[in-house]
């Protein structure tokens, strides 16, 4: 019969913990694409190193490889010292004994299982490790028209600091809209983001997309994992070979590391949108469907604000 056993390594010494933090160092350098020099311990994730939301949800899906899930209750990573300090210090040796020949089989790679997955693949993903994604209830109502209120969100959303009458939002909350849910915090079961697919044309394959989150997910890299999720949900409900972002340029430095990785930039209206005493450039960018099943997109995706429903 064949047994698995987990054994704590030897504990391991200063230099071979220097030598494995610098391992995490270089790889981590490999996954950014940027030179490992400029990752020193008090490097700071965005002002130094330059991270926008796509490059930190890289980063959080690249730690729940090495079994460090980042939740909301964790502090946001400020600097690389911050990232390295959640890597694994000591191995964890797994040994499969009881094999038929009698020879110890190399140990094996176990992968961690970061997100819950449906008992049938037909079953689309809704839930995470850290949000949900649920229907608009009554109780929603009140929260979803501060979200498009607040100073520090409705400049990033449909009313740009034009807050309507709450009768007028509650009137206009479905108007050309496909679906929105609202996105909860699975600890709490708090709302802390909505997002939607509005302008759909089914005819021709296409949809635009927007979220907003709560101003404390901006930049984390946590608003755009719950975001992805949304954008897995339509490419697998509905027929879609395209989603669309409306991106105004003051959230373009949120999202721009994705250009050609994870969507297309297919046009720029230049000066386009009034806001903050300047005029800003308008990125109209799609998210295609490939011929799998799933969209274009690792563990990563979207941040919170991206899009914008007009």
């Amino acid at each position: 019969m064949t047994t698995t056993e987990r054994h704590p390594a030897v504990p391991d010494d200063p230099s071979t913990l220097d030598a494995r933090r610098e391992a995490h160092r270089r790889d981590l350098a490999t996954l950014l694409d940027i030179d490992p020099e400029i990752l020193s311990d008090k490097a700071l994730l965005v002002d130094d190193v330059g991270l926008d939301s796509l490059a930190m949800m890289t980063l959080i899906a690249w730690l729940a490889e090495h079994g460090v899930v980042i939740g909301t209750d964790r502090g946001r990573l400020a600097s690389v010292a911050d990232v390295l300090d959640l890597l694994p210090a000591k191995k964890i040796s797994i040994v499969v004994t009881g094999s038929h020949d009698g020879h110890e089989l190399d140990p094996v790679r176990v992968p961690i299982s970061t997100l819950p997955r449906p008992s049938s693949p037909l079953v689309p993903v809704l839930e995470n490790l850290i949000f949900r994604l649920t229907p608009i209830e009554q109780v929603d109502i009140e929260f979803l028209y501060r979200m498009a209120t607040r100073a520090e969100t409705c400049f990033r959303w449909r009313f740009r600091g034009a807050p309507p009458p709450f009768d007028h939002f509650i009137a206009d909350l479905w108007t050309q809209v496909l679906v929105q849910f609202v996105v909860r915090r699975v600890e709490d079961n708090q709302p802390v983001g909505h997002v939607v697919a509005y302008g759909a044309n089914r005819d021709h394959g296409h949809s635009y997309v927007g979220a907003v989150f709560s101003a404390e997910y901006t930049g984390t890299g946590l608003a755009a994992q719950a975001t992805e999720m949304f954008i897995r949900y339509l490419f697998h409900t509905f027929a879609f070979r395209k989603l669309y972002l409306e991106i105004p340029g003051y959230n373009w430095d949120l999202v721009r590391s994705g250009e050609g990785r994870l969507f297309d930039v297919e046009g720029i209206l230049r000066e386009h949108d009034y806001y903050a005493g300047r005029y800003w450039d308008q990125y109209l960018c799609a998210i295609h469907r490939t011929a799998s099943p799933e969209p274009p997109m690792p563990s990563d995706g979207l941040p919170g604000g991206a899009g914008s429903r007009r």
